[in-house]
């Protein structure tokens, strides 16, 4: 059964975040507090296999991922007059699907991290390895084990994460990703990716210049992809991977805060281009 998650009461408008894969609200609290401050309702819901669960585990499976998104959207879209949608890692990729796939259009898509490629400088380079995880003996019994930036460029916070991995969760997710789940995640790409253009909402991405899990090419594949008209590209210079948790925590609150309001008080009137890229 599908999981409310957390939520953070704020105004009329809502929020649906989705966190990280095999991770869980923990992760996007910080923002979802700064969104609710700004006035906005934001819902950070668990989905089985999707998020983390350390008794009765749900089997990964990316078509499930959908479905229990797009259910959860249509829900909360009944009790609210407008509603975003976006999310950390995989979890915005899961929200771009949504946006190009649901009856209804989001208000807005808010992209953090978005992982299309696992192409950063931290990752192991047995990773091109993953697919093969799928044919070989014992090889769904696989795990990769996080390490050591752990998605944060604060070494306070990263120490503080070390820490919580040994507990055997923490705000930057769980302490290792099954293949099983990466093996999912990879197939959610894949059907993602070719709906791009469908994505019509007005869009934020935010993205890490020195993301160490996927590189910009990924963002910057997002943009020159979807087919909003009001696109905002964020490129952030002094965080990596865990947008919502580094030491950049605050500005993407406000970045995505004032690209909500911006749409709440009419129409951009900027260009789609001339609104494409701004580096931070």
């Amino acid at each position: 059964m599908m999981e409310d998650g957390k939520i953070f009461a704020g105004g009329p408008d809502a929020v649906v975040l989705f966190h990280g894969l095999s991770s869980s609200p923990l992760e996007l609290q910080i923002v979802a507090r700064g969104l609710s401050r700004a006035g906005h309702t934001v819902y950070l819901p668990e989905i089985p296999g999707f998020s983390h669960a350390s008794t009765s585990p749900t089997p990964p499976d990316a078509r499930r991922w959908i479905d229990d998104a797009h259910t959860v959207f249509d829900r909360i879209a009944r009790s609210h007059r407008r509603i975003a949608v976006g999310g950390l890692c995989i979890g915005a990729v899961l929200a771009l699907h949504l946006a190009a796939r649901s009856g209804r259009s989001p208000s807005a898509v808010l992209a953090l991290s978005t992982t299309l490629h696992y192409d950063g400088w931290s990752l192991p380079w047995y990773r091109h390895l993953l697919p093969l995880a799928a044919w070989l003996p014992f090889g769904r019994r696989y795990s990769f084990r996080e390490r050591t930036p752990y998605g944060v460029k604060d070494e306070r916070t990263r120490k503080w994460i070390e820490q919580q991995m040994t507990d055997g969760m923490s705000d930057a997710g769980a302490p290792a990703l099954s293949a099983p789940h990466l093996l999912e995640a990879r197939r959610l790409i894949r059907r993602t990716r070719p709906l791009l253009s469908r994505v019509t909402a007005p869009t934020l991405v935010l993205h890490a210049l020195e993301d160490e899990v996927a590189s910009p090419r990924s963002a910057e594949e997002v943009v020159r992809g979807i087919g909003s008209a009001q696109t905002r590209y964020v490129l952030l210079r002094d965080s990596y991977h865990m947008l919502s948790i580094d030491r950049e925590k605050h500005r993407v609150i406000t970045e995505m805060s004032q690209f909500l309001q911006q749409l709440e008080s009419g129409p951009h009137e900027s260009p789609r281009d001339g609104a494409l890229v701004a580096a931070a």
